[in-house]
């Protein structure tokens, strides 16, 4: 249910009350603020620019249906591609789905929906780590979800430099983000 709320210097806010219901018989009780009139108002626009970036932002999350819910939705907390590193089982994924609407996430029931079957699809659980030694560019690239770039960039290094020993010896690579790096950590050995 939405509801419009008066609030201090006369605007109005919506504020969503009710149950969410995600695949699997998962429902979210919650109450959240989804916007001011003013964001109401400018939310085509956004929802366009939105959908535009996350084409051109973020190429490193697999096309398919549901990668532009998750880019809108998820983009107003955090960066998308935080999914990347993190695959997990559907339960896993409802989970954090969960968590983020009790953090003040706001969508629809359909784009949860949309978003949570893309997730299951794009990045499911991984049951194997990917030795940092011995894979090539493009199997860190689909792998662990890096740009190719950095993926040929941590090959080169490699090359260069001989075997990793350690995540730190990783975070040596010139132009690679030691965040994104150790967001992956868990998917990674150094055989």
């Amino acid at each position: 249910m939405v509801k419009k709320v008066k609030s201090a210097g006369n605007t109005s806010r919506a504020v969503w009350i009710g149950t969410l219901a995600l695949g699997g018989g998962l429902v979210i009780a919650s109450s959240a603020a989804l916007a001011s009139t003013a964001f109401q108002q400018g939310a085509q626009p956004q929802a366009a620019q939105s959908q535009a970036k996350g084409e051109s932002q973020y190429p490193q999350l697999p096309e398919g249906p549901g990668k532009q819910t998750l880019v809108r939705v998820c983009s107003r907390c955090h960066s998308p591609t935080n999914v990347i590193a993190n695959g997990q089982s559907r339960q896993g994924w409802e989970d954090t789905i969960t968590k983020m609407v009790g953090l003040g996430a706001t969508g629809s029931d359909e784009d949860y929906t949309e978003i949570l079957d893309y997730l299951v699809k794009s990045f499911p659980q991984v049951t194997s780590k990917i030795n940092m030694n011995k894979a090539t560019a493009a199997d860190i690239e689909k792998q662990l979800g890096f740009s190719a770039k950095q993926a040929e960039d941590i090959v080169a290094y490699r090359q260069k430099n001989g075997n990793f020993k350690s995540l730190e010896d990783l975070q040596k690579v010139p132009q690679m983000n030691v965040m994104e790096i150790t967001a992956r950590k868990n998917r990674m050995t150094f055989e």
